[in-house]
């Protein structure tokens, strides 16, 4: 019998399914990792090794992969009060745990007058949902070994912040966990696939789509819910296919699903048998004189690496760009390319990122907010503008299904990190900027600057260059 892990928890928090597969297949079975995944990764193992550095940690010694007497050594450190216990081992029946750190704290237990509490370092800038339940299911199984429960558990964030929580208001929901892993751990189908944003990132990627798309899972229209998709099954909708075409009569057909949902989802069925977007019928703001301003930024470090413009927002305008050398010179680069724009342009941009990066810095400066004020998000436009043949998380997947083009073909996104450490990365940076601001402006043209098809008239379907595109998964 497999047993369960931490890491088996932190996955099915993101998705049941992942948690199945990660279960009942080998390591060899998932995709090898993209090397942005591996300098991720590397940037990890670092931070955590720098903090532990720090401490005056003691290590259980045992033989590698000999978990049980990892666990007598981890308990000979723990009955010998070691401050601090890094990689320790817990295990008990079919959990098993190696949480980063063990934390001596005052308070009786088994142990004596002292116990311990988990403390696990991330390089997120926030605690997450199953970063916490990961560090509940380790604090259960030091439970088992030092007779009590520890009531904080501890997160250890990328800026060095320890963020504490209380173990007893997570504890049911990471038993409810458990329990389910334990189904899946005896049926893994009980977790069928389905297709999100997270798929993108998942090392199963090449094992799960091919899957949805034999079985032209209703996962793959836009705005499909777990829920929609478990009732329309119900009714005997299994199908996209199936879903283009049904029409229930009354709210009892429907499976009570909400009329206007139904119909949304119906369309969007219909534009993936078609293989192209369906622009919706209705009139729209202009967006000219418009500039589309762009970023790519390491996550891990807080830091916006490089900005690029084009003007006008049109595909053949002029892309202009600049790397921020330092997060100090972050803001002068970007107003450097902003004030060389007509004061009266508006600046498209696509998502959260760039107007979350103005806002921390027009508050820090005590700067005008004119700037923000002539934000317009794209991809907010371009989500409502139309109705496209397969679930749009991102630019990536806007890119592949509304124009058919290869939204990766100058890299990865998340890939930029790596690129500016390395020599010559700035070729990169700007070749990916380039890329993804025409890609923008012929978003735009093709769905934002399109006459809207007059009411009652056929809805008009785009053009795709290539095969109807999928989401990344």
């Amino acid at each position: 019998m497999r047993r369960l892990v931490g890491t088996h928890v932190y996955s099915y928090v993101k998705c049941p399914r992942l948690a199945a597969l990660d279960l009942h297949l080998p390591r060899s079975e998932r995709r090898p990792p993209h090397p942005w995944e591996e300098f991720a990764a590397r940037r990890g193992r670092e931070f955590e090794a720098a903090y532990v550095q720090r401490l005056p940690v003691r290590v259980p010694v045992y033989p590698e992969r000999d978990f049980e007497a990892g666990a007598a050594a981890t308990l000979a450190l723990l009955r010998e009060g070691a401050p601090w216990i890094h990689q320790g081992v817990l295990a008990s029946d079919d959990r098993l745990g190696l949480p980063d750190l063990l934390r001596k704290v005052p308070g009786a237990s088994d142990l004596g007058d002292h116990h311990y509490e988990v403390v696990d370092v991330k390089t997120s800038g926030r605690a997450r949902a199953d970063q916490i339940l990961q560090v509940v299911f380790y604090a259960e199984l030091l439970a088992a070994v030092q007779g009590r429960l520890p009531t904080h558990g501890g997160l250890v964030l990328k800026d060095g912040r320890e963020e504490r929580f209380p173990i007893a208001d997570f504890l049911a929901a990471q038993r409810e966990v458990v329990e389910e892993l334990r189904r899946l751990r005896e049926d893994p189908e009980l977790a069928r696939p389905f297709l999100q944003a997270a798929c993108a990132s998942c090392h199963h990627d090449r094992r799960c789509l091919p899957e949805l798309q034999r079985r032209d899972d209703l996962s793959l229209v836009q705005h499909m819910s777990h829920g929609a998709r478990a009732i329309l099954e119900r009714l005997g909708c299994r199908t996209t296919a199936e879903l283009a075409a049904f029409e229930p009569d009354g709210a009892r057909a429907r499976g009570n699903l909400d009329a206007t949902l139904l119909r949304r989802l119906r369309r969007a069925a219909q534009a993936r048998q078609r293989g192209a977007p369906v622009v919706e019928p209705r009139p729209r703001s202009p967006l000219d004189p418009a500039a589309i301003v762009h970023l790519l930024a390491d996550p891990f470090a807080d830091r916006v690496l490089a900005f690029g413009v084009l003007y006008p927002a049109r595909e053949d305008g002029t892309f202009r760009w600049a790397p921020a050398p330092t997060a100090a010179a972050e803001w002068e680069v970007f107003r450097a390319l902003v004030d060389a724009l007509p004061a009266r342009a508006a600046l498209l941009h696509f998502g959260d990122a760039l107007p979350r990066w103005c806002e921390t810095h027009t508050f820090a400066r005590d700067a005008e907010a004119a700037i923000e004020a002539r934000f317009v998000d794209l991809g907010q436009r371009l989500r409502t503008a139309a109705v496209y043949p397969a679930p749009v998380f991102g630019l990536a997947d806007l890119v592949r299904t509304a124009l058919g083009r290869d939204p990766l073909r100058a890299g990865h996104p998340g890939a930029a990190a790596m690129w500016a450490a390395e020599p010559g990365g700035e070729a990169r940076l700007q070749a990916k900027l380039e890329h993804d601001l025409r890609d923008l402006a012929a978003l735009k043209a093709a769905i934002l600057d399109v006459a809207a098809p007059a009411p009652g008239s056929p809805a008009a379907s785009l053009p795709v260059t290539g095969a109807a595109g999928e989401a990344a998964c």
